[in-house]
């Protein structure tokens, strides 16, 4: 069980924070992987998602394809968690990533912007 966090900030609930578990403690702890740039917490040098490196490598006509990867990559130790969809969206000087999935059956989506 992991404290319930909304727009990077903790839920207060009655009597404390609010907590998630079973799906929707999976679906944020996915949330959060995708959002975290890949080795920016020391203590774990493989958490988080390469998004942004290949990102910004790719031709706009492979953002989607690319994303795609960076989000596999991300989300390989994640066994009960299937990607559905991935697409990647320029918006102006920024490009953002909807990613659709399930975790134990329940479908989530998020959106990566960088």
């Amino acid at each position: 069980m992991e404290l319930k966090l909304e727009n990077g900030r903790y839920v207060p609930g009655p009597g404390g924070l609010c907590r998630v578990s079973g799906p929707e403690e999976t679906a944020q702890r996915v949330m959060m992987k995708l959002a975290a740039p890949r080795g920016a917490f020391p203590p774990l040098p493989e958490y988080g998602s390469a998004l942004r490196e290949l990102l910004r490598a790719a031709r706009p006509s492979e953002d989607s394809a690319v994303a795609r990867q960076a989000v596999a990559d991300a989300l390989s130790d994640e066994p009960e968690v299937a990607v559905t969809a991935v697409e990647a969206i320029r918006e102006g000087e920024t490009l953002r990533v909807d990613v659709h999935f399930t975790a134990a059956g329940q479908a989530f989506q998020t959106a990566v912007r960088l």
